[in-house]
């Protein structure tokens, strides 16, 4: 039966040998990326439930869509 705190254990970087420390650093930068990428989609997660409820809060059915009514070009 394995123990949960198994993987928490520290380890000596030191110690490892060349294949020992490839394995963690590109063990530890897989994390780093997969926290980042995490925290990004949470964000825009967010974000995108904030901006759709905002939007459905202020959209009033008695106001039909915005027309353009004239354009015209600024020649300075």
């Amino acid at each position: 039966m394995s123990d949960k705190n198994e993987d928490n254990r520290l380890v000596e970087f030191e110690r490892l040998n060349l294949v020992g420390k490839a394995v963690f650093i590109t063990g530890t930068t897989f994390k780093l990326v997969g926290d980042l990428l995490n925290t990004v989609v949470e964000s825009v997660g967010e974000i995108i439930t904030d901006v759709e409820k905002s939007f459905n809060e202020g959209a009033n059915p008695n106001i039909d869509e915005a027309k353009i009514i004239d354009e015209s070009v600024d020649d300075r």
